[in-house]
């Protein structure tokens, strides 16, 4: 009776034993892979910054050499468009 008990006390605590190796094994992994992300988070910050400063500058540009009268002279002489003739014109009221 005492060697059955010792020896189902000996498997209690080698399952503890093994449980709770099994538990810090996967809290070293969750750690190691939350640390994985969180550094993809900075990167991608990081490079989000990057763009949104890329795309001000782009921007700008486009703003910079896009004039009217460049775009009245496509529309006239690449679509065949021009201007409207007073008849053509229409006023709403919105009151």
């Amino acid at each position: 009776m005492r060697d059955a008990r010792r020896t189902a006390d000996a498997l209690f605590r080698a399952i503890c034993l093994g449980f709770s190796a099994l538990l810090l094994v996967l809290s070293l992994l969750t750690e190691a892979h939350m640390t994985a992300v969180s550094d993809r988070a900075a990167q991608m910050k990081t490079e989000i910054a990057a763009l949104k400063t890329e795309n001000e500058v782009l921007l700008a540009r486009c703003e910079s050499r896009v004039s009217l009268e460049t775009l009245e002279k496509y529309a006239r002489e690449e679509l065949g468009l021009q201007p409207c003739r007073s008849d053509q014109l229409r006023f709403l009221s919105l009151k």
